[in-house]
């Protein structure tokens, strides 16, 4: 217990405060068998811890009994799945999923819980993480570094391709979108566990663009980041304008080609015809055919016919020269 002249140097509001705090530690150590019981206190310092203690208990268990999401870091598919409570208060509802990079000192199990956050915190390497949320330790999610604290253009380019597979020290990386949504949307006391399977989760595995091939003036930004000087919607915009520019040329190329085709065969189909005899020209040349031959069987029936006649009168004439 404490001492009667230590208690006495306590002020009227000290005394009030620690007669609530005595009271409440005493009801909390008989439902609590890991819980130090109040005889055990035996120093005002010893009290403040105990009071120090109770509290944070108090505030880690109203944190977890109101955190709206459970999170799991699948690190064998790299894929970050966030899920809200169903109607029995069950963690089971996915919200979000998230392409992630984590690395070889990423916890491989276990549940931990979500603590402090900052907007930048260098990390090793002389580097930054922007929305930097801490999991456990030295632990976090955050974006894919960046060179310069505060400057949205100095983004490791290279590493944010890298998005989707195994890359960091042991953080878990995240689009800076999706570290922000962290950031603003999951409170101190989440739960955070990590676990192993080549199924991304149930809502599949999303792909992060890859930039490496943008101009420089571009991929020095994340394409994600809602910064308004983000050069990345204008020039994505520009981009699939052009992109829709030279489809039309090559249709239109195509097109004309196909007609170019059309009047070769249009051509071609000239030529043959006037290689197929016609039909009418057919006809009248069987008709002129006809008409000579029938001429000459004429001819030659009349030349036939007066022969015969002229050989019948001479035979006449000769008969009538006898008689006489």
């Amino acid at each position: 217990t404490i001492a009667y002249h230590e208690y006495k140097q306590y002020t009227e509001v000290e005394k009030a405060n620690a007669d609530i705090n005595y009271e409440n530690i005493q009801e909390e150590s008989k439902s609590k068998e890991n819980f130090e019981t109040i005889e055990n206190v035996t120093s005002q310092e010893e009290l403040k811890k105990l009071s120090e203690k109770e509290d944070k208990d108090k505030k880690q268990k109203s944190e977890q009994e109101t955190s709206k999401y459970y999170i799991k870091v699948n690190y064998g598919a790299q894929v970050v799945n966030i899920y809200t409570k169903d109607s029995n208060g069950k963690y089971t509802v996915p919200v979000k999923a998230m392409v992630c990079s984590t690395g070889i000192n990423t916890p491989t199990s276990g549940v931990y819980t979500i603590g402090y956050r900052w907007e930048w915190l260098e990390m090793i390497g002389s580097v930054y993480g922007h929305y930097v949320t801490q999991i456990c330790g030295d632990i976090l999610f955050h974006s894919v570094p960046y060179l310069e604290k505060g400057n949205h253009s100095s983004l490791e380019w290279w590493a944010y391709d890298q998005l989707g597979t195994k890359a960091s020290l042991g953080c878990v990386r995240l689009t800076t979108k999706d570290a922000l949504w962290i950031f603003n949307n999951v409170s101190s006391g989440t739960k955070v566990e990590f676990y192993s399977s080549s199924t991304p989760g149930p809502l599949g595995k999303p792909s992060a663009m890859k930039i490496s091939n943008a101009p420089n003036y571009v991929k020095g930004w994340d394409p994600t980041d809602p910064d308004s000087r983000n050069p990345w919607p204008k020039y994505l915009k520009n981009k699939d304008k052009e992109d829709n520019n030279n489809t039309n040329k090559v249709e239109e190329s195509k097109n004309k080609d196909k007609d170019k085709d059309k009047d070769k065969d249009k051509d071609k189909d000239k030529d043959e015809d006037k290689d197929k005899p016609n039909s009418n020209t057919t006809v009248d040349k069987n008709e002129v055919v006809n008409e000579v031959e029938n001429e000459i069987v004429n001819e030659t029936v009349n030349e036939i016919v007066n022969e015969i006649t002229n050989s019948t009168k001479n035979e006449e004439i000769k008969y009538n020269e006898v008689s006489i």
